[in-house]
């Protein structure tokens, strides 16, 4: 797609750095704007994590033939992982030496005219190598300031003066960066577009089991799994057909996978629940199911998978934390409950089963939002606005950063 000269990105030459291994919401996040940039002409390359090659993320980037190198990342820096491995008051410092020194040659092999960097912590790595340059840094946020730690948040203050330009994933996250100091003028908020991972759209007017309830993501606490299975429990005294379909998960989640399931056991439903594990497209989830439950008791920087769910005509019942308020239309392409709590959740998924003819009017209203509000062709035109002339103009003649790249 080239939406003309504007966004035209032919001679951006973009090196970005992603840390994670997993495929999770940032991670795929970051990789749909590669792609973006890559459809409007851009050339992008990105750093990986040396551990197991960048492990899914790495796999995933060279199966959509992006060119990668390996960077020597460290743990996340925290006062509780220092205290367990006290050897880290060396070792973290020396690999921001070697990240930013790998970072910085490959800087100047590909001429790089931008840098894309999504986190604080893979920003604190190569640090040193974007202290010595001015190219233009592009910083997407999907997340809120780190708040909770001192050190992290002044990590992310260095990472918020260095951008050129940040872009949120939601006007959430956009406020929460401007309480904390990002001036309103260098933010603007981008939504998320939905990862393509195959699966085709549903029908119009498919039909779906009655009571067939998915969620997607995360096995983890803060996903708000535990308020779930006890509003299915609750409604499966009065809805016999209700089934819930667990769809996600990672090498870490087990303890708390553990005390999942056993508190499915002592809810009785036990027969109503079934894990699937982590999946490559959840999309077959999406169309089988007549609702999907997005039930974060943290504060979600947005949820690509209501995005996911959207595409495959599905509404979703939200709590109201974070982002996720802002990717629904209440009761119309959706539910956002009125609180985060069990309660709450029983009684959305009540109102949102009890009429199949309305759900399913619902199904398509998401679908259409997913392609009005999250669709990737807008999603394109956006992110090749920050990549193009606005960022030229503010950083000035690329071929200037060149010569400045080189001579450095």
């Amino acid at each position: 797609m080239n939406t003309g000269s504007e966004s035209d990105l032919a001679g951006v030459r973009v090196v970005a750095a992603l840390n994670g291994l997993e495929l999770f919401g940032h991670e795929r996040g970051n990789i749909e704007v590669f792609k973006a940039l890559r459809r409007e002409g851009a050339e992008v390359t990105v750093g990986i994590n040396a551990r197991d090659h960048g492990g899914d993320v790495g796999r995933e980037l060279a199966r959509l033939g992006f060119e990668t190198f390996l960077i020597p990342f460290n743990p996340q820096w925290s006062l509780q992982f220092l205290k367990k491995h006290p050897r880290m008051i060396v070792s973290n410092p020396w690999a921001v030496a070697r990240c930013s020194a790998r970072f910085r040659r490959v800087l100047r092999r590909r001429r790089a005219t931008h840098v894309h960097l999504g986190s604080p912590l893979a920003y604190s790595y190569v640090s040193a190598a974007l202290a010595t340059t001015s190219i233009p840094l592009i910083y997407r946020m999907g997340d809120n300031p780190p708040l909770g730690s001192r050190f992290n948040l002044a990590i992310w203050n260095m990472a918020m003066r260095r951008a050129t330009r940040v872009v949120a994933i939601s006007e959430f996250v956009r406020r929460a960066a401007i309480d904390a100091g990002v001036a309103g003028q260098k933010i603007e908020t981008i939504y998320n577009t939905a990862p393509s991972r195959g699966g085709e759209a549903p029908a119009a007017g498919d039909e779906r089991p009655v009571g067939r309830i998915v969620y997607v993501g995360a096995v983890s606490e803060e996903k708000g799994l535990i308020p779930l299975v006890e509003a299915v429990a609750a409604l499966s005294r009065e809805m016999p057909q209700i089934r819930l379909d667990v769809v996600g998960g990672s090498a870490w989640d087990g303890s708390f996978r553990r005390h999942l399931r056993e508190r499915i056991g002592e809810l009785g439903i036990a027969d109503r629940v079934v894990f699937h594990g982590h999946v490559d497209d959840p999309a077959p989830f999406f169309r089988a199911a007549s609702v999907h439950v997005a039930p974060s008791i943290c504060a979600e920087g947005l949820g690509n998978v209501v995005i996911e769910a959207k595409q495959q005509s599905t509404p979703s019942v939200v709590f109201p934390s974070g982002g996720l308020p802002e990717m629904i239309h209440h009761g119309v392409d959706g539910y956002i409950c009125p609180e985060p709590s069990a309660g709450a959740l029983v009684e959305a998924l009540r109102w949102m089963l009890a009429e199949p003819v309305r759900l399913t009017a619902m199904g398509a209203a998401a679908r259409a939002s997913s392609e009005s509000k999250f669709g990737e062709a807008r999603f394109t035109r956006q992110w090749a606005a920050v990549y193009g002339a606005r960022v030229r103009a503010e950083a000035g003649d690329p071929r200037v950063q060149e010569r400045s790249l080189v001579g450095n």
